[in-house]
């Protein structure tokens, strides 16, 4: 079992070590570059997009 369990882990640690890294695309504005919501749903609206927020739980990356 335990042999097993080893050679599972072992296996994901490769797989997440060979995955490609997460590359943000430019449209993406991070939280502390939200200095002026108003404007930033302004220049939304006039584009025809949407401004949402993505919530996590600290340390649940």
């Amino acid at each position: 079992m335990r042999i097993a369990l080893a050679l599972v882990s072992l296996i994901g640690a490769a797989s997440l070590h060979a995955a490609e890294p997460l590359i943000v695309p430019d449209c993406v504005i991070w939280f502390e570059d939200l200095e002026n919501l108003d404007a930033i749903k302004k220049e939304a609206a006039k584009e025809n997009k949407a401004v949402s927020f993505l919530l996590m739980e600290p340390g649940s990356t």
